[in-house]
Formats: structure tokens, C-alpha cells, sequence
């Protein structure tokens, strides 16, 4: 390689290596998704669920400001769910809150559920019931290996959140204990290696966080690593039954639908906490609509 080469490349390497680490970080996209879903509720056709995943708040600082932003110029939604890792650093609890409350406030009176991810079980257990105690206090209820009646638009429906799995936190026979055949089940899990279980208990629709996408994606090859125990594939977007299906390689049986947020934070690589970025992965905020989908026909015989 010639010298003329040599600082061509070198060049296109820092230029990449600035825009992965101080620009597409800041990068938030607006994400709008339709999911077609067999047993939705009727009356639900339309449904706005806002998903907010993997904030890894470690102070309100300008991603923050613009996560903020953008929800400020949506519809309201129906519903808004978060999927876990509120937290960046350990002095992240009252930025977090502080990113938690300015999103409900743009929209009052919109129901709010949470899940906790792995990052909250990197602090003490006295200041993780601080956080939820926070977050109760601005309408977020804390879903922890459980599952509750929810009512909208007449319709009643099982939202059921469980603990981090990813740690080995995630109870799902609790989860998923008072789980109802008659009723839609809308399930929020933190890291994406439950859906196979997911859909064996009958659950319709997983959201879910964790994996950012694989925040460093590389054209063809795809996510550098997904921290997904479950699959490497099961990065982001949109999974069907029958996709979900294909990844595994096997039927787990049920009707699941994923969605898999690539998440608004970043995760930093091991032992090197000044290095966090996003390449080809910017941070997303998820809209997804959901319709219901009748029920696909009986092979004919």
C-alpha cells in the first residue's frame, strides 16, 4: 500500500470511527411499525403503543433533549411501554426519572408500564425500590414477573412484564401464572431470549429491548453482537410466528409476534467505558400500530 493509500485509509477510518462515536449516537430515529395480529381486540384496530427501550440514562444530557423532542411532535398514544435499562451509571436513577417524567407529562393520562433490564441490577436493591418508587410517582407501573388485567375501550387484555432475564432474574411461571386463553396477551421482557417461552404460554405480542440492534452493524455480515443467548438474529425490528420460526429451527408453538427495539442508550465495549458507538444501528424510538388480523384458515383437507 502506498503512502497516498495509506492516508486515504487512515483518514476514512477516523472519519468513521468520529461519526460512529460522537454523531450517529445522537442519531434518535423515529420508527413506525404495523403489527397485524390475530387476536387483537376488534375495537383495537389502530392501537398506538409508544416503546421506549435501553435508555442508559447517565445524565439529561442532548439525546435525551431530542428523545424528548421527537415524542413531543406524536399522536398521543394509547399506551407507553419501556423496556428496561433505564440506567447508564449508578448515579443514572434521577436523569432517568427525570427523561421518564418529561415523556409522561407530554402525554397525560396515557396508561405506562415498565419492565426492569440488567442495568437496573447493577445497583443495590434499597436503590432500585428508589427508582420504582420514582417512577410510580409520574404513572409508571413496574411490571415484575406478573401479569394484570388491562382495560381500554372496553376491551380487557393480560399485560404481563417480567424481570430481567439476562441475569437469571426473569420468573416466568409467575409471569405468566394468572394468563388467560379468552385474552390477548401483550408481554414486555427487557432481553429478547424468552420469546421461544413466550410463545409455548400463549402470548400474542413480546416487546422487547437488550439487544441495541447490535449497535455496531456491518453491511451483509449484520449486528457485530446482540448479547441475545437465544439467537444472533433476533436483533431488531419485527419477527412473525413464522419468522421467529425459521430463526429457531423449530415450531414453539402459538401465534408470538417480537418486536425488538434497537433501544435509545448505548452499551460501552468491556473495560473500555469511553468507547460506546453506533455504526449502520442509530437509536430508535418505536411506534408500533397495532390491527387485528383474522385468524388465518384451516388447511384444506
Amino acid at each position: 500500500m502506498s503512502k497516498k493509500q495509506l492516508g486515504i485509509a487512515t483518514g476514512a477510518a477516523l472519519a468513521a470511527a468520529y461519526y460512529a462515536l460522537k454523531i450517529e449516537p445522537l442519531l434518535v430515529e423515529v420508527t413506525h411499525t404495523e403489527l397485524f395480529l390475530p387476536r387483537l381486540p376488534a375495537s383495537w384496530d389502530g392501537l398506538k403503543v409508544l416503546f421506549l427501550s435501553d435508555p442508559h440514562v447517565t445524565e439529561f444530557g442532548e439525546r435525551e433533549r431530542r428523545v424528548v423532542e421527537l415524542c413531543g411532535a406524536l399522536e398521543t398514544p394509547d399506551l407507553i411501554l419501556w423496556g428496561g435499562d433505564f440506567l447508564g451509571s449508578y448515579q443514572g436513577v434521577v436523569p432517568a426519572v427525570q427523561l421518564v417524567t418529561q415523556i409522561a407529562q407530554l402525554f397525560p393520562g396515557t396508561p405506562a408500564f415498565a419492565v426492569w433490564g440488567n442495568a437496573e441490577h447493577k445497583i443495590r436493591r434499597e436503590r432500585r425500590a428508589w427508582l420504582e418508587a420514582l417512577l410510580a410517582e409520574v404513572g409508571v407501573c413496574t411490571l415484575t414477573n406478573e401479569s394484570l388485567p388491562f382495560t381500554l375501550r372496553g376491551e380487557t387484555i393480560t399485560i404481563a412484564g417480567c424481570d430481567d432475564p439476562y441475569y437469571g432474574f426473569a420468573d416466568l411461571d409467575a409471569t405468566f401464572a394468572k394468563l388467560t386463553p379468552e385474552r390477548f396477551t401483550l408481554f414486555v421482557a427487557h432481553s429478547p431470549q424468552v420469546a421461544a417461552l413466550a410463545a409455548r404460554a400463549g402470548v400474542d405480542l413480546m416487546l422487547s429491548g437488550h439487544t441495541h440492534g447490535g449497535q455496531v452493524r456491518f453491511p451483509i455480515i449484520g449486528p457485530w453482537k446482540t448479547q441475545n443467548p437465544l439467537s444472533r438474529l433476533l436483533d431488531c425490528g419485527a419477527f412473525s410466528p413464522k419468522r421467529l420460526t425459521e430463526i429457531l429451527g423449530y415450531d414453539p408453538g402459538g401465534e408470538l409476534t417480537t418486536y425488538i427495539s434497537r433501544g435509545i442508550g448505548l452499551a460501552f465495549i468491556p473495560r473500555l467505558p469511553w468507547l460506546a458507538p453506533r455504526f449502520n444501528c442509530r437509536p430508535e424510538v418505536a411506534c408500533l400500530t397495532l390491527r387485528p388480523l383474522s385468524p388465518r384458515p384451516p388447511l384444506s383437507q
